[in-house]
C-alpha cells in the first residue's frame, strides 16, 4: 500500500467485536456503519473498497447520500443471493445445514474442497470462519435474500472500478456484469486465476489495481498520487 494512504477498515455490526446491530435489516446496518465512517476525521472525499456483499452495503450508502467518493472499487460483488445457498434458509434444517457446514472444523474442510473444484489457487475460502459469530453471519445470510435490484445504482455519478476473479463464482460474475452494464463507462478488470478472494489469491496484482497504475480518476485519467493523504475504505 503506499505511504500517503490511510485505510480505514469499519467492521459491520456483529463482527470483528462489535454488537449485532439494533435490526438485522440492511437498512440499519447501513445507518450504524455510517455512523463509524461518520466519526473519521476525512479531509475529502475518501475512495471507497466493496468485496463481496460489502459491495451491497457501499452502494446502498452512496445511494443513500450517508456518504461520498468520487472512486468506487467493487470487488467480486454479490448483488443477486446465489441460489444454492437458499437451502441454508429452509427453516431449523436449513440453519443446522448451516451450522454443519460453516462452523465445525469438518464441514468448512468439506466446503472449501467443494470450492476448489474449477480455482487454481490454494487458497482456504473458509479459514476467516473459524473465529466468526455465526450467529451473525447467519442473520447477514438471511439478509441477503432482501439486495436490492441494482438498476438503483443506475444514477450514481461516480468512477466505477470492477474486479472479479477469472475463476470466481458464477453468482459474481453474474453480479460483475449487471452492473457494468448499467455503467458503461465503469472499467471491468479480470484478476487471472483468483476466485472469489482476489485480495488475498493474487494480492499484488489487485493492489495495483487499486493503488497503481490502474487506478482511475473521476475524469478518467491516471489517479497520480499527490503529497496528500488519500483515504481509502474497503467494506
Amino acid at each position: 500500500m503506499p505511504p500517503d494512504v490511510q485505510l480505514i477498515c469499519p467492521d459491520f455490526p456483529g463482527c470483528g467485536g462489535v454488537p449485532p446491530p439494533g435490526e438485522w435489516t440492511i437498512e440499519c446496518v447501513i445507518e450504524e456503519t455510517a455512523q463509524t465512517l461518520k466519526e473519521q476525521s476525512l479531509a475529502e472525499p475518501p475512495v471507497i473498497i466493496g468485496s463481496c456483499l460489502g459491495a451491497v452495503f457501499a452502494l446502498e450508502m452512496l445511494y443513500l447520500g450517508v456518504i461520498s467518493t468520487q472512486r468506487l472499487v467493487i470487488i467480486d460483488p454479490l448483488i443477486f443471493f446465489p441460489m444454492y445457498l437458499r437451502v441454508f434458509l429452509l427453516g431449523k434444517f436449513g440453519e443446522g445445514a448451516y451450522r454443519a457446514s460453516m462452523e465445525t472444523g469438518i464441514g468448512r474442510i468439506m466446503a472449501n474442497l467443494i470450492s476448489r473444484i474449477n480455482r487454481s489457487s490454494d487458497v482456504d475460502m473458509t479459514a476467516s470462519l473459524k473465529d466468526i459469530d455465526h450467529d451473525s453471519a447467519y442473520c447477514y445470510l438471511k439478509m441477503m435474500t432482501d439486495l436490492p435490484n441494482p438498476q438503483r445504482y443506475s444514477n450514481l455519478d461516480l468512477a466505477v472500478d470492477i474486479i472479479y476473479g477469472e475463476e470466481t463464482f458464477r453468482f459474481a460474475r453474474k453480479s460483475s456484469k449487471a452492473l457494468k452494464a448499467i455503467w458503461e463507462h465503469a472499467r471491468e478488470h479480470q484478476v487471472p486465476k483468483a476466485s472469489h478472494l482476489p485480495i488475498i489469491e493474487q494480492t499484488e496484482f489487485t493492489a495495483r489495481l487499486i493503488f497503481g497504475d490502474d487506478a482511475v480518476g473521476q475524469s478518467g485519467t491516471e489517479n497520480v498520487f499527490s503529497g496528500k493523504t488519500e483515504s481509502k475504505i474497503p467494506l
